[in-house]
């Protein structure tokens, strides 16, 4: 029996453990889930009803960062993206997009609720943190940590796929030229599209999981 992972196609937290699992070659039985309508299942699992969350035998896992790092522990395909040194838990880079950036992320997109200010000002507070991953990548031949994609290239680029997609005539009029390419790059890796198909919710009545990953392609 494969390891159960619930999941939500659009959410940036669930992109980034889809990626690490199916590129380091992890089988999982894959539930979409519909956030207005979490299974009980799933809530029984993990009080904090959010996604991701991957059922093993002997534990759960529902933090997305926890998750990737299971899957680089026990890595099935040798064609892994690159392994930080230190555990992506305390990656300075990935705790800046976690817990500063993404809530502007957040208002940015969804302006409307947080009227405290606009959202051209909400797009000024993103940008210290978009130039710096520019300057990263300019500075490091293409990506974040090197010349290739790495887990913390996973770990980072589905919340600037987010914020693009927020509002992607502004996005692609910013001056971030390498953020831009390296965002296009990642979303053209062939692992993308397939770990963004588009599947039905998963509801006990309907059995309908989905044999996902095990490829462990990127390139």
């Amino acid at each position: 029996m494969h390891p159960i992972l619930y999941s939500f196609r659009r959410c940036p937290y669930a992109i980034r453990a889809r990626v690490a699992l199916y590129c380091l070659g992890h089988r999982v039985e894959l539930r979409e889930v519909v956030l207005k309508n979490k299974p009980e299942q799933m809530l029984t699992a993990s009080a904090k009803g959010t996604v991701p969350v991957l059922i093993l035998p002997e534990t759960v896992i529902d933090e997305s960062i926890e998750i990737m790092q299971w899957a680089m522990d026990n890595l099935v395909s040798t064609r892994l993206f690159g392994a930080s040194e230190t555990p992506l838990s305390e990656n300075a880079l990935i705790q800046e997009n976690d817990f500063h950036f993404k809530p502007i992320l957040d208002r940015y997109k969804y302006f409307e609720r947080y009227p405290e200010f606009t959202q051209a000002v909400y797009l000024e507070q993103a940008l210290p943190f978009l130039r710096s991953l520019n300057k990263l990548i300019a500075t490091h031949n293409g990506f974040l940590e090197g010349a290739a994609f790495t887990a913390v290239d996973a770990a980072i680029f589905p919340f600037i796929r987010q914020f693009a997609h927020s509002d992607m005539a502004k996005f692609s009029a910013l001056e971030l030229p390498e953020l831009q390419r390296w965002l296009r790059h990642c979303l053209d890796l062939p692992m993308f599209s397939h770990v963004m198909k588009k599947y039905p919710a998963w509801s006990v009545e309907r059995s309908n999981a989905i044999d996902f990953g095990g490829d462990g392609l990127i390139a």
